[in-house]
Order: C-alpha cells, then sequence, then structure tokens
C-alpha cells in the first residue's frame, strides 16, 4: 500500500522573510520533504512512498546572502495516526503534519546558534547570524528525544550570474493546447573555476492583485495585494560543472514556464535563484529529477529511496528524509507589466454596478482567499 510522497522545494528570497505565510502552503496532497530556497514558501513534486511508519522531514538551508534562514520539521503519516482536528470535525488524511523540536546550527568549531520556532514545524535563524567562508556547518537537531545531525558541508567558492530575459508563446502547454504561456530564460556566465562546481535554479513569483474598487461615500480604494507562489514547480534545472568543456563560458537555461491568466494585468515578478551546491546536494536534486523524468508521471512507484544528508545518531537504520543545504546564492529579477504580454486576459475584478456581490470571485474581494500574499509592499518592489 502506498501514499503520495511530495518533495518540497523550501525557497528562500528576501520577501518572504517579512511575510508569515500559511502552514497550508507547505501541506499537500502527501508527504511533504521541505528543501530549500529563499524564506517561507514552498513548492511540490509528488511521488509514492510506502505507508508505514512515519518518517521524519528535515529541510532548509543556510548560504551567503544576509537573509533570515529557515528549517522545517514535519513527519510522514503512518497507519495508526490519530484524527487531526479540523474546525468543529476530526478528520482522517495522509498529510504530513508539523513537527516540534529543537534546532541548532553548529559549525568546526563548536559554535552553536538557536534557531526559534515561530510556528508549529517552522524554525527561524536570524539574518544577524554571517555564514562564513571555507568553515563546515552541520544542523543538531532533537525530536521526542531523539538526536538528528546533518552532514557537515561548507558553503561552495563560486556561483554563476544570470542575465535573465523572457519569451511569450502560444501553442501546446503541458499537454493543453491553444495556451498562452511565458518561458523565464537565463544566459548564464559560468564560474571561471574548471569543474567542480554545481548549480540549481530555484524560481518563485509575486504579482499585485487588483481587488475589485466598489464605490464607497469617501472613494476608499481596496487595499493593496501581493500575491505570492511559484510559477514552475515541478522544474529542477541543474548544471553539472564536471561536464562543461574548459572553454565554454556560458550556458543557457530555461529555468520556468507559466500559463499567463489575469496575474499578469499587472506588474509581475519573477524571483531567480541561482544556488551553487555542494556534489552530494546536486546528486540528490539529480536523483529526484530522474525520477520525476523517467517515471513518466509523478505519481509512478520510484525505483528506489532517495535518501538526503540527515541521520538519527543513535539508530542508522532510521530512514529520515530531507536535505539541509550550504549554498552560495545569486538572485535576480525580472518583471513583466500588462504591456509586455501580447495576448488579451479578461479582467475578473472590475466593478459593474449589475454584477451581484456573489458573482465576484472570494480573491477579488480580500487578498487573505490566496495561501500567500500580503498587503505590504515588498521592499524591493520598485528597485528596477
Amino acid at each position: 500500500m502506498s501514499k503520495q510522497f511530495a518533495v518540497i522545494r523550501q525557497q528562500y528570497t528576501g520577501f518572504r522573510s517579512n511575510w508569515s505565510f500559511s502552514t497550508a502552503m507547505w501541506l499537500s496532497k502527501g508527504l511533504l520533504l521541505l528543501v530549500i530556497i529563499l524564506s517561507a514558501c514552498v513548492e511540490k513534486i509528488d511521488f509514492p512512498l510506502n505507508k508505514g511508519e512515519s518518517k521524519l522531514i528535515v529541510s532548509g538551508q543556510i548560504s551567503n546572502l544576509n537573509e533570515d534562514k529557515y528549517v522545517f520539521l514535519s513527519e510522514t503519516t503512518s497507519a495508526d495516526r490519530k484524527p487531526l482536528l479540523s474546525g468543529q470535525y476530526y478528520v482522517m488524511n495522509d498529510l504530513p503534519r508539523p513537527v516540534s523540536g529543537w534546532v541548532i546550527l553548529v559549525n568546526e568549531f563548536g559554535d552553536k546558534w538557536d534557531y526559534q520556532m515561530e510556528e508549529p514545524g517552522k524554525y527561524r535563524l536570524d539574518s544577524t547570524v554571517v555564514i562564513e567562508e571555507g568553515i563546515y556547518y552541520h544542523l543538531e537537531i532533537t525530536v521526542s528525544g531523539a538526536k538528528y545531525t546533518s552532514e557537515p558541508e561548507k558553503m561552495p567558492e563560486v556561483v554563476g550570474e544570470d542575465e535573465l530575459g523572457y519569451t511569450f508563446d502560444r501553442g501546446v502547454f503541458k499537454n493543453n493546447p491553444e495556451t498562452s504561456f511565458i518561458s523565464i530564460n537565463t544566459k548564464v556566465t559560468l564560474p571561471e573555476q574548471n569543474k567542480g562546481y554545481y548549480l540549481r535554479w530555484d524560481v518563485d513569483e509575486a504579482y499585485y492583485w487588483d481587488l475589485t474598487f466598489f464605490p464607497n461615500p469617501f472613494n476608499q480604494p481596496p487595499p493593496d495585494c501581493y500575491v505570492f507562489g511559484f510559477p514552475d514547480p515541478e522544474r529542477i534545472t541543474l548544471l553539472n560543472g564536471d561536464l562543461i568543456g574548459d572553454s565554454v563560458s556560458s550556458s543557457l537555461q530555461v529555468v520556468a514556464e507559466r500559463v499567463i491568466d489575469e496575474s499578469f494585468l499587472s506588474r509581475h515578478y519573477f524571483n531567480v535563484r541561482q544556488v551553487s551546491i555542494s556534489k552530494s546536494a546536486y546528486e540528490y536534486w539529480r536523483k529526484v529529477r530522474e525520477l520525476v523524468n523517467n517515471s513518466g508521471s509523478v505519481f509512478d512507484s520510484p525505483p528506489a529511496p532517495i535518501y538526503g544528508n540527515i541521520s538519527n545518531l543513535d539508530d542508522e537504520e532510521e530512514v529520515v528524509l530531507g536535505y539541509f543545504e550550504v549554498a552560495r546564492v545569486a538572485q535576480t529579477r525580472i518583471y513583466t507589466t500588462r504591456a509586455d504580454v501580447p495576448f488579451f486576459e479578461p479582467e475578473v475584478c472590475t466593478y459593474s454596478p449589475t454584477r451581484p456581490y456573489d458573482d465576484y470571485p472570494k480573491t477579488c474581494l480580500r487578498c487573505s482567499e490566496f495561501p500567500s500574499s500580503s498587503g505590504e509592499t515588498p521592499h524591493w518592489w520598485f528597485d528596477q
């Protein structure tokens, strides 16, 4: 018997450290395996895992960027899981659930920094903690008396440079014909170092959403609404420097594709993080990508389990899921406006005096209807 297993890539962008996002963002149809990038949103990749005893899931990343650093703890659902209270009802489901514990970052000299629990399963290390060059770091985790650790890693020495662009197309998109979509691409200036570097790209998005402006005596406009998410959550873009010829200095990569919808009626950002990772982290993501690409379906059974770098100090046989990365990151942004989009997209929230109130989508009435949103303008919104 099996259940759906979801690999979640944790995104750590600057803006995400400033908002509290709902834990519903990282509860998906199956197991959450939270892994990396910028601060509190997630994207998922699903594939099955044999159902049985609960398994701990650990994910997170520290990097050279001056931002809050996060670790996420959760566990898979076991057959004897107690019902979960949802509103006024108890329900049974196969969703992974947050885990409470203690998380500590340790360097090779024994210096330690405690993560603070912001909510069950979500742990934050303040941006004032500087990750130093050439020093190994690892996690120490305690959950229900059991002690876990990650393999020590140090920050890679190099990372490339992205020059972002985009193209609009209309055609077959994810088996849907006559679909309008955007492709985000990068011309990568590769590190000068020959071989020995491993890159991954993570992409998140943020856009302004126009709530419906209903006439009122004070002519008060609706509040600002910024929505955050992931344009192409199942894409895993990797580059192995060992496979690049010595004379090659650049590379072209498509890092995300997304269908065009009403979110492009206003400014729509794509935040691209080029992540330089260790060889073992690269191999972890390569195996995940192979599993997704070769199975033909993300719900097919995996040929073998994919192990991360977390282990139980007292039980070598325990399987712990997830990966904790020590990375070097280069972040770049690009945005589109309504004028850039060559396709017509109808406005869904436009006010009409003859339109009944309950005919407006809920997202036209309240920003909070989006799983991840905020009324505060990201500090970088007008930098470009």
